[in-house]
């Protein structure tokens, strides 16, 4: 996770099912970061954790967006790194068994180094 260019975002996510269209404009937004050649990393803390379930997005259709499972697979697919606050991850039952094999663990530490130097988006 280099971030020696200018082109560098990280997006924060915070929520999850109580607003699909909240959850899915940063995934589009990191989407087309990462379809310009962008180095992203997504953030997801509080109840944006759910995103690293396996299988919770399957079902999730956003009004505005395309279904959040697809906006998630071209994420990956893209090279976009998915990082989870251990905290909340513990608070909504999120485990090494259960969580993306594609997502990481990322504390408060690992956050604020991957910030340095990106523009930042909070949702």
């Amino acid at each position: 996770m280099s971030n020696t260019n200018s082109n560098t975002y990280l997006f924060t996510l915070t929520a999850f099912t109580d607003d699909s269209d909240r959850m899915a404009t940063p995934l589009v937004l990191a989407n087309s970061a990462l379809a310009s050649g962008a180095d992203v990393v997504l953030w997801l803390t509080m109840g944006g954790v759910e995103l690293a379930k396996q299988g919770a997005t399957k079902k999730l259709t956003p009004k505005s967006f395309a279904p959040v499972q697809d906006l998630l697979e071209s994420f990956i697919e893209s090279g976009g790194h998915l990082g989870v606050c251990p905290p909340c991850g513990k608070t909504h039952g999120l485990t090494d068994e259960n969580m993306l094999e594609e997502a990481s663990w990322m504390g408060a530490v690992a956050m604020l180094e991957a910030s340095t130097g990106r523009q930042t988006f909070s949702f």
